[in-house]
């Protein structure tokens, strides 16, 4: 009498795929996406946790072993655009992810080609389509679940975490932001010091103020704008660049006022975060974005304003016109030192 047989493969599958009757899962599925400046980002991984284990690395995946940080098969990242990790470049695609974890040295993130590797598969790190250096540090709070995360998101791009136990990993990520943040030193050089500024075409009206706070005394718009129209114009600001990031700021102490009276109802005093930015647009020519804690948040380059600057013959900044999209003034300034 014939028995019947599984084929090898459909046997492996029977070992690792729960059936429909069978309870949840020791490492359950999990998916994050993220879209960044219009580059997506996808990481699918499943989530091992650590039931009572409190050593992993070291122990359970021994130091020097490439694994790839999750279970069952292969944690995998997909990148709708090219993206730069930790300072190297990585063409659009799809991969599977393995870290190399090391007692005493930077742990080693390598992504490969092969996207349908089991979790055992452990390939050579140097079959990796590239691998990098990672920050690993502890932290106090235990992730009990294995997690990945896009932390830290702006215009150009995040941190890639993961966490498991009282380890965190963090890689930088770059993506492109469709726009340039930065502004070279020459070009910064002749645009920065003191101005004046005067912004009055752009002021609201007392009807538009009570259209805004509904005639409440107390509400933050209302405390913003009885701020910022509380001195004459022009008033003073000044551009300062930041070396490091490149950026252009606009810097506007009436402004920061203003935002703190907005953000101060629970009376403490607001740590202001906000700001603006000037984005190179042209020779000349930068557009207004807003900043948070220092970096580039948003910016829309059809709709922002743009800051044209006037030059004497010497090539210094001596002057600034800002207009909305549709051309019409928004201030003027003029310099007065630096």
């Amino acid at each position: 009498m014939n028995r019947f047989r599984l084929a090898p493969t459909a046997a492996l599958m029977l070992l690792i795929t729960p059936g429909a009757g069978s309870g949840q899962a020791a490492s359950e599925q999990a998916s994050l996406t993220q879209v960044i400046s219009g580059t997506e980002i996808e990481i699918a991984w499943s989530r091992p946790s650590l039931r009572g284990r409190e050593v992993i690395f070291g122990r359970q995946i021994p130091w020097g072993e490439v694994w790839t940080p999750g279970a069952n098969m292969a944690t995998t990242i997909r990148f709708s655009k090219d993206v730069v990790l930790s300072g190297t470049e990585v063409p659009a695609g799809h991969y599977s992810v393995w870290l190399r974890v090391l007692e005493s040295e930077p742990w080693r993130l390598a992504l490969h080609a092969d996207t349908l590797l089991l979790h055992s598969a452990h390939p050579p790190i140097e079959e990796a389509v590239l691998h990098v250096g990672v920050e690993r540090g502890r932290t106090e709070d235990v992730q009990e679940s294995l997690a990945w995360d896009l932390d830290r998101i702006r215009l150009d791009g995040a941190e890639l975490v993961m966490h498991w136990g009282r380890d965190r990993v963090t890689v930088p990520l770059e993506v492109d932001p469709g726009i340039d943040l930065a502004t070279p030193v020459a070009d910064a050089r002749p645009i920065v010091g003191d101005w004046t500024y005067d912004d009055r075409p752009s002021l609201p009206t007392p009807e538009q103020i009570e259209r805004f706070t509904g005639g409440n005394p107390d509400d933050p718009t209302g405390r913003y704008f009885d701020i910022l129209l509380a001195e004459p114009r022009p008033r003073p600001i000044s551009i300062e660049h930041d070396t490091g990031s490149g950026l252009l700021h606009f810097v506007d102490a009436l402004t920061e006022a203003a935002e703190a009276a907005f953000y101060s109802g629970d009376g403490d005093d607001p740590v202001v975060v906000y700001g603006q930015a000037l984005l190179p647009r042209g020779s000349g020519f930068f557009a207004i974005a807003g900043t948070f804690g220092g970096e580039v948040a948003a910016v829309d380059p059809r709709r922002a304003p743009i800051v044209e600057f006037v030059f004497d013959e010497d090539g210094r900044a001596v002057s600034f016109t800002v207009r909305d999209p549709d051309e019409e003034v928004m201030g003027t300034g003029v310099r007065t030192g630096g």
